[in-house]
């Protein structure tokens, strides 16, 4: 079958990195699997043999956008896919527009966030919600069972096309030993380090990470990842004092997060929302201990089948709060052991074989 996936912005996210796994897991399975951008973000997909651009740069103003949907509605007449599969807000409501205007037979979309009820996220979540309802999407994902709970309040005509996927999560094998991690991304040798990855935007709260390190003073972070809050995070790191404990890797391949994982202790994700938590996850299955945000969904995803999790949970808009988690966890070998045990057993529920296997079901009606 042919599979054209669309995504919003090509950039080393989380969002692009299911899609990578579903490409990749459904090629495998013998379908030809494309994944078009609306626009080029960064040059992280540059090299891909299956990725295309529709934009070279992100789209300005309502004639912007128009110009990127007409050049989607051409390129999809041109592959003449079978399936397209949506991914994030705008990849949901651009990539379903033009699939319908090419007539492509089957639709495919991705619920990755809750539904928004202010400003521009609030009108794309009314927007899909009347989709949804019309039958626009032939199926509707969601990742995890809280992702799942919050559209409860939806016509039963939109739920009804609902279907749990949870992601996939790569297993992030050590393949390099501390020492050699940290050499290879320039970090200091013999500190007790935390690592975090994520674009750097407020809701991911990398600053939460840092407001610890002035209470915890001998702990460095490390951060993997690009974004507009760079530049607030230097300064606060300067205006702090721990300038010279904080140390940024830039963007990451999903090869090199596996490498940069190998360089940490303990792995901190402080973000405000999420409906999955992929990169969390994919520290917790590479051993690392974890210190999250206490979001519902991420004692959802961090929680094995035997009742364990895999994460110290801490309110992350108190940087005393996060701090004490980050102590007791240095702390107390034993737990951090016993972190790192639970992580690891949530390899086989998180397989990308079993995603793909859901994706591929619903293929054909």
């Amino acid at each position: 079958m042919r599979i054209v996936q669309v995504q919003t912005q090509a950039e080393a996210a989380g969002a692009q990195r299911v899609s990578d796994m579903v490409g990749a897991g459904l090629r495998a399975r013998g379908h030809s699997v494309r994944t078009v951008f609306m626009y080029r973000k960064t040059d992280a997909y540059d090299a891909d043999p299956y990725a295309d651009f529709v934009l070279q740069e992100a789209p300005a103003g309502a004639f912007g956008r128009m110009r990127a949907v007409a050049g989607l509605v051409r390129y999809l007449r041109a592959q003449k896919p079978e399936t397209v599969i949506t991914y994030q807000h705008y990849g949901n409501l651009f990539g379903t527009f033009a699939a319908r205007l090419a007539g492509v037979p089957r639709i495919v979309a991705n619920q990755s966030r809750q539904p928004q009820t202010k400003g521009v996220s609030g009108l794309i979540s009314q927007v899909d919600k009347a989709m949804g309802t019309a039958g626009l999407y032939h199926a509707n994902i969601v990742n995890s069972a809280w992702n799942e709970a919050q559209f409860a309040g939806f016509p039963s005509r939109y739920r009804a096309r609902l279907k749990r996927i949870d992601h996939g999560v790569e297993r992030a094998d050590m393949l390099h030993d501390k020492a050699s991690a940290r050499e290879r991304f320039d970090l200091p040798g013999n500190v007790p380090l935390a690592v975090t990855t994520g674009r750097l935007v407020a809701g991911k709260n990398q600053i939460a990470l840092l407001g610890a390190l002035r209470k915890e003073g001998d702990l460095h972070a490390a951060i993997a990842g690009v974004g507009p809050d760079r530049e607030g995070l230097e300064a606060f790191a300067r205006e702090n004092g721990i300038a010279e404990r904080v140390h940024f890797v830039g963007e990451l391949s999903p090869q090199e997060v596996r490498a940069f994982l190998a360089a940490g202790d303990l792995y901190v994700f402080a973000s405000r929302s999420e409906s999955f938590g992929l990169s969390v996850v994919e520290a917790a299955i590479a051993g690392l201990p974890i210190v999250s945000s206490n979001l519902d969904v991420l004692r959802e995803v961090l929680t094995t089948d035997d009742g364990e999790t895999a994460a110290i949970f801490a309110e992350t808009n108190d940087a005393a709060g996060m701090a004490a988690a980050i102590a007791r966890l240095r702390a107390d070998p034993a737990l951090a052991a016993r972190l790192s045990a639970a992580g690891r057993r949530l390899v086989e529920r998180y397989a990308p074989e079993r995603m793909c296997a859901g994706y591929e079901a619903l293929l054909t009606p």
